[in-house]
């Protein structure tokens, strides 16, 4: 009974009306003077991407290659190392300064992807004794490391021992000069990738001259182009790369140069600044791999936008140069996005150079 009064009020009210329902939200959406004045053979705006006919082969491929993945029992590091087993990676050594959550993360992911293929080795990166120890460890497990993953947005224990001094407060820094001694080709390295993720807020100056301005107190772009421009890939073999998740999509991402106070009683209103959604960490870590310059630095927009690859971030050159806004209108060539799991090998060959340990004699 209630359905045929909503009908007959609804008929009533469309019969009486000189407009139709469907013409009175049309004006509402198109009340702008500049769309009523505009030309009818102006057709829709089509973008047409570049020559996609032959894309080039992907820099690096995670199957049958070894990871270590640092800080990652939990967050953008744990969603890291699940992605790399994923696709097919042979083995993942996890450190973490968390024993308790770094072994039960550890256990989760080798009952998903099978026995002994991910390692947990406590140690705590601001320690450098502790941490150099751990990567030799690790070499030793892997025999070869391809990927170095740098999880900086996790939340870390305060130190027990001395704290670190001013040459080594940076774990992005840090990170840099152990991954390249271990990847590197002058030292014996096959070469490969370290990757520093570190959550940002957005950029002041966006987009003529950005400036970073992060979650976390860890210059992570900053500090990647500066050792990247140091150490040529050619030479080492190696690629050095930012990845900076945000909360904010790519339009929005901009920061006033002089933001104001928040006021006490609206911080704890305040959206989180690192993304609370991990998922997507793990289409951005393949197109890295794939197709991340050396000195790059990638914008990771939120789960709810409808751009699944990262955001490449120009900078200026040289000091005044300014970055054209027109960079970032230029469409990419689409890239196939396969299922996590997909194509993943069964096996993989992978030689292990450990010093076996003599026995004890008796």
């Amino acid at each position: 009974m209630l359905s045929r009064c909503v009908t007959s009020f609804v008929s009533n009210l469309l019969n009486k009306s000189p407009r139709s329902l469907w013409k009175i939200e049309r004006c509402q959406f198109h009340a702008d003077s500049i769309c009523r004045k505009k030309k009818e053979d102006e057709g829709p705006r089509i973008i047409k991407p570049g020559n996609c006919a032959e894309l080039p082969e992907p820099i690096l491929d995670p199957a049958c290659k070894n990871a270590l993945v640092i800080g990652g029992s939990e967050g953008f590091g744990f969603t890291a190392a699940d992605h790399l087993l994923c696709k097919g990676a042979r083995s993942v050594v996890m450190l973490d300064q968390d024993a308790v959550k770094g072994y039960k993360a550890a256990q989760k992911l080798c009952d998903a992807h099978g026995k002994n293929r991910l390692i947990f080795i406590h140690s705590d990166i601001r320690i450098t004794c502790q941490f150099e120890a751990s990567l030799r460890r690790a070499l030793c497990k892997l025999g070869t490391i391809h990927i170095i993953f740098n999880d900086l947005d996790k939340e870390r224990f305060p130190l027990t021992c001395a704290p670190a001094t001013g040459k080594e407060k940076h774990m992005t820094k840090k990170t840099i000069l152990a991954g390249l001694k271990i990847l590197g080709k002058k030292d014996g390295g096959s070469g490969g990738i370290i990757i520093n993720c570190a959550s940002i807020f957005g950029f002041m100056g966006w987009p003529e001259n950005p400036e970073p301005v992060y979650c976390k107190q860890e210059a992570a772009i900053e500090i990647t182009k500066y050792y990247s421009e140091l150490n040529d890939e050619k030479e080492t073999g190696v690629r050095l790369v930012a990845l900076c998740p945000a909360n904010k999509q790519f339009c929005d991402i901009g920061l006033p140069d002089f933001p104001d106070t928040i006021p006490n009683r609206r911080i704890k209103h305040l959206p989180s600044c690192i993304p609370t959604e991990k998922y997507h960490i793990g289409i951005a870590l393949s197109y890295v791999l794939a197709w991340a310059e050396h000195g790059s630095a990638w914008l990771v927009e939120p789960a709810v936008s409808a751009h699944k690859v990262p955001r490449l971030i120009y900078f200026p050159e040289k000091e005044g140069d300014k970055v054209d806004p027109k960079v970032y209108e230029a469409q990419n060539c689409t890239v196939k996005l396969e299922q996590p799991c997909a194509n993943a090998p069964t096996t993989c060959s992978v030689k292990v150079n450990c010093v076996p340990k003599t026995p004890k004699k008796k």
